[in-house]
């Protein structure tokens, strides 16, 4: 068997799943590889690393600690973050992944939780810098407890060499004033 007869399932893959034909035939073009959005990316490297934080507070739930690790991932083709947390007997996991969107001329974020709240691929936001701040932003099907569909935003920034701040907020529809959910320090262990 051939590898281009081998790599016709993978190819009409891509294109059932909404690639057009020519994108498709870029993925598997030897001569013009595809390349990751490396430079892009590295605006994120200063937040690299693996990270504790203790007695952090987010509002309706309650102290938690927890770790969080930052770093590439997908042969460098996104930014993971994987952030665990404990508070009494909830142990959750969510992980964010973030990449350069050429042509959206943003950076993109998907998220997936340990949450029946949100099924998998429920949030997808965007990200931008704002000075060395990284903001996101993703619209929720649902604000704080009782409140109409909402703007979900994270800000985070390094307070230091190894601080990386964390402050999240949520904007209800129709409402001009954000509430903030937390703010959480994270130390950096490596």
């Amino acid at each position: 068997m051939t590898l281009k007869r081998a790599l016709l399932p993978v190819v009409a893959w891509l294109v059932a799943g909404g690639l057009t034909a020519r994108a498709a035939r870029a993925q598997m073009d030897a001569e013009h590889p595809p390349e990751p959005p490396s430079e892009r990316l590295a605006a994120l490297r200063p937040f690299f690393g693996l990270y504790t934080h203790r007695n952090a507070e987010w509002r309706d739930v309650g102290r938690f600690n927890g770790t969080m690790k930052i770093g590439p991932a997908i042969k460098g083709w996104y930014v993971e973050w994987v952030i665990d947390t404990q508070s009494g007997a909830i142990d959750r996991e969510a992980r964010l992944l973030i990449t350069w969107d050429e042509t959206l001329g943003r950076y993109r974020v998907w998220g997936f939780a340990t949450n029946a709240q949100d099924p998998p691929g429920a949030v997808e936001g965007t990200a931008r810098f704002v000075g060395d701040t990284l903001f996101m932003e993703w619209e929720g099907k649902s604000g704080p407890p009782g409140a109409p569909p909402a703007t979900y935003r994270n800000w985070l920034y390094m307070a230091g060499p190894d601080e990386l701040v964390t402050v999240t907020d949520v904007l209800p529809k129709g409402a001009d004033k954000p509430i903030l959910l937390g703010e959480w320090h994270n130390k950096r262990r490596m």
